[in-house]
């Protein structure tokens, strides 16, 4: 328990998140990103229009889904705004923070100019650990 502690001081986002940044902008389908999620194996689709303006999670499908929401509606429509963010340099303690305080289990990582550049899920999180702390 105690080496997991560590590694979540130690670690920075840049060792965890994911690079292949998935993204579609605010007018995309439902649908599409529905498609470019089950393409990519992950949970989550940036919304981003040169900059990040939401992000569209499994939860948000749920939630669109069970109002009858078309599929043909766009993205921005039923995407959460303003997610919470962070930054590459930050520590996998800070992260993993945001996570439980806000209830979220994908955060988009940004530059300093507010680009998003990755994301990084409780599944990474999860992952890094169990790998770095031989496979507890």
């Amino acid at each position: 328990m105690h080496d997991i502690l560590i590694l979540v001081k130690m670690l920075e986002v840049s060792s965890i998140m994911k690079e292949n940044l998935v993204s579609c902008e605010p007018n995309c389908k439902i649908e599409k990103a529905i498609k470019l999620m089950a393409k990519n194996d992950v949970g989550s689709v940036v919304v981003e229009r040169g900059r990040l303006v939401g992000i569209f999670t499994e939860r948000d499908l749920v939630k669109a889904l069970s109002k009858g929401v078309s599929l043909e509606a766009p993205i921005r429509e039923v995407m959460s705004r303003d997610p919470i963010v962070a930054l590459k340099d930050e520590s996998l303690e800070s992260i993993v923070h945001k996570m439980l305080e806000r209830g979220v289990r994908h955060i988009p990582i940004v530059d300093s100019e507010g680009r998003p550049i990755g994301v990084i899920s409780l599944k990474d999180v999860v992952r890094k650990l169990y790998i770095d702390c031989g496979n507890i």
